[in-house]
């Protein structure tokens, strides 16, 4: 069958390996789309141990089972992975889609979609909340600023690097107001876009960007912190802490009982208020051009159809 494949080396490459065959517990599937995520390519690279023998890359997917249903799949049984024609994955790890649900919206929904509910959910916003969504601009980014509206958010900021992209989504109305960050002095980009002080941030990038969003904060105020991408440490002080509560939060470590629910939740949140993030696609013959891209700044969930 077509695969991709990474190497000991991380080299990323297209191949053919033998399908995979059923076993208890598990079962094959049917790929039709894959999706692409930053912990692909940090997996490719070692940043979870090294990489001791080729593997099929690709951490989700849609496609189907024997019997023709549609679903959802993740964390296939190494060393396949999503992007291959088939793939085999434990029972309790596929779950079914909705009808009405495009393949690339699934897929950006099950962990981009994840990665903003799980911690708005234990920010615990309250009606009328200003909330930030720190690196709004890419698919994580995007739902939490439906979310956090859904949710109870009063006023929703978004904030990036990317100015057109966040103008984009203020025209969308995705955001009340917006921060570009990047410049001389993020702290007074983000006090310039709130009110009176951010009530819940939910930082997407971490590092110095992060720092400046917590001095922009209100007292009482739950900062939720879930990538690394500007860095992977922050500098503050006790001052800036007084009042506020900073949590680091994982959703994708999470027993499979717990992802599903959460999965369940965002599927009926996208049918009820029409969730949706942008999504980039690609043909399988492309998956080097999508490898590629996800390693720039897609700004969006990168999917591959077979």
């Amino acid at each position: 069958m077509r695969t991709a494949n990474i190497a000991r080396d991380g080299s990323f490459t297209l191949a053919e390996r033998p399908a995979p065959e059923a076993r208890d517990g598990h079962s094959i599937v049917i790929v039709e789309a894959a999706g692409i995520g930053p912990t692909d390519l940090m997996r490719a690279k070692g940043f979870f141990g090294p990489v001791e023998a080729d593997y099929v890359p690709g951490g989700e997917g849609v496609g189907r089972l024997a019997s023709g249903e549609r679903v959802y799949f993740g964390h296939s049984l190494p060393p396949f992975g999503a992007m291959a024609e088939q793939t085999l994955v434990a029972d309790s790890e596929i779950w079914p889609v909705p009808a009405g649900l495009e393949h690339d919206q699934v897929i950006a929904l099950a962990i981009s979609g994840t990665g903003a509910l799980i911690p708005l959910e234990e920010a615990r916003i309250r009606p009328g909340d200003e909330v930030l969504i720190l690196g709004a601009t890419g698919p994580v980014g995007q739902f939490a600023l439906q979310i956090a509206r859904i949710v109870g958010a009063g006023r929703v900021v978004a904030a990036s690097r990317n100015a057109a992209k966040l103008a984009a989504l203020q025209e969308r109305g995705l955001a009340d107001a917006v921060a570009v960050i990047g410049g001389d002095d993020d702290e007074a980009a983000l006090k310039a876009a709130c009110k009176r002080g951010f009530d819940v941030v939910l930082d997407v990038i971490y590092g110095p960007p992060a720092e400046a969003a917590m001095r922009a904060t209100a007292p009482g105020a739950r900062m939720m912190s879930i990538g690394v991408q500007a860095g992977s440490t922050v500098t503050l002080s006790l001052r800036d802490l007084v009042f506020r509560s900073h949590v680091g939060v994982g959703t994708g470590q999470r027993p499979a009982t717990e992802r599903r629910a959460a999965y369940d939740r965002l599927m009926g949140m996208a049918l009820d208020h029409g969730l949706r993030a942008d999504t980039v696609r690609f043909p399988f013959s492309s998956a080097a051009e999508a490898w590629a891209a996800q390693a720039g700044s897609p700004y969006g969930k990168i999917v591959i159809d077979f």
